[in-house]
């Protein structure tokens, strides 16, 4: 399929595909069970996605009631993984599993509050967001680096290549890996930064999926 029709469909379909994948919660993390051994079990993958000082500083933001799920990672690579080495170009209906790697939760006067992690295949290929209509709605922060100009209902996205074994040619530049972080429960005075935590969850992921390409992740990612 030509570059320049794929860019023509892409904003719609992309748009139909999101929210109903996104209604669906197709790899989302389970409800904890409230056993010690689940909330360490999640509390772990959470320090491995973001680093044992991230989230030390995301659970004092939180608040009271403070609990940790999310999904195995041997579990995510797993899936991520099958996913990318079944992907065809000419068969791709761009509809993607957004896995909840982690959740944080806490309450504040009341509310809960939550901090989540996304990782999925991106139904933007790296084509669109680094030109066209794709521009429109994404920066480039870096070589290979793209970060939606806004949030969406999964938080705020980046995009970037991600080639593993097994697959087809043009599989990392077709098929991209990205990541988002949703934090907009938190208040303003943060011990650490949303930037500092989409930085972190891009490098232990690609690290996770064992990506081919070397990108370097800049320390500003936001507006």
């Amino acid at each position: 399929m030509p570059v320049i029709s794929r860019w023509a469909g892409r904003s719609a379909v992309a748009l139909a595909v999101a929210l109903s994948v996104t209604a669906c919660g197709g790899g989302d993390a389970p409800e904890p069970k409230g056993t010690d051994a689940v909330s360490a079990a999640a509390l772990k993958t959470c320090q491995e996605l973001f680093g044992e000082n991230a989230v030390d500083a995301v659970r004092a933001d939180l608040g009271a009631e403070f609990r940790s799920f999310g999904l195995a990672l041997p579990d995510v690579k797993s899936r991520m993984l099958a996913e990318a080495r079944a992907w065809t170009a000419a068969k791709d209906d761009l509809r993607r599993v957004t896995h909840r790697a982690c959740e944080l939760e806490g309450k504040v006067d009341g509310s809960t509050w939550r901090v989540s992690a996304g990782v999925s295949w991106s139904m933007y290929d790296i084509a669109y967001v680094n030109a066209g209509q794709g521009r429109l709605r994404w920066r480039t922060v870096a070589d290979g680096v793209y970060v939606a100009s806004r949030p969406d209902i999964v938080g705020t996205p980046l995009v970037m290549p991600c080639t593993v074994p097994g697959t087809l040619a043009g599989q990392g530049e077709e098929l991209p890996l990205q990541v988002s972080v949703l934090d907009k429960d938190r208040g303003g005075d943060r011990a650490v930064s949303t930037d500092q935590l989409l930085k972190a969850l891009a490098e232990s992921t690609r690290e996770l999926l064992g990506c081919a390409e070397k990108v370097t992740v800049p320390e500003k990612l936001l507006p």
